[in-house]
């Protein structure tokens, strides 16, 4: 986890107004989540923070390409991503605030913001549910001798499948 120690933004020392950071996310990244969705990837994250008297707003911007797995025939291949999204934070002398997905509650005392969590969330929540080389890689399709073996293994469909005249039977009293 010392890896992600550089996923941190030192906030105290800003003065109030823009700020720039950029970070690199590669395979590394991955392997510090035990059951991350994606094992690999080279991106680049850009993050613009405005810092106010009372909280900070965060625009993220992740682009590059993931390492996804076909849900089809399971070949590896690299997709390009794209995500924008935005993270508000703010600051309370209180001491717990509920914090909801788009805003978090720091106390003031805290001096920086561990982003790791967020992008890590950011990431894999761009990730589609189904995955297919066709679809979300950039002109490839699946491994024919993949879909080959699993139009083998499929059984076959058999022709029309005689009714059980107790269904029958049934539907007659549905229709009632």
């Amino acid at each position: 986890m010392n890896y992600l120690k550089q996923y941190r933004i030192p906030f105290t020392g800003l003065s109030l107004g823009t700020h720039d950071f950029a970070f690199d996310i590669d395979k590394a990244f991955f392997d510090c989540y035990d059951y991350s969705i994606v094992k690999d990837g080279n991106l680049n994250v850009r993050v613009k923070l405005v810092k106010q008297e009372t909280m900070m707003i965060l625009q993220f911007h992740i682009t590059g390409t993931l390492m996804l797995v076909c849900d089809v025939c399971l070949t590896p291949f690299p997709a390009k991503t794209d995500v924008e999204e935005r993270l508000i934070v703010k600051f309370t002398d209180e001491g717990a605030a509920e914090t909801s997905e788009e805003i978090i509650v720091l106390a003031r005392h805290e001096h920086e913001l561990d982003i790791a969590g967020v992008l890590y969330e950011y990431i894999n929540l761009a990730v589609p549910h189904y995955i297919k080389c066709s679809e979300q890689g950039d002109g490839l399709t699946c491994d024919e001798t993949v879909l080959a073996k699993l139009e083998d293994l499929t059984p076959a469909q058999k022709e029309e499948k005689q009714a059980d005249p107790r269904w029958d039977a049934l539907k007659k009293i549905k229709y009632n």
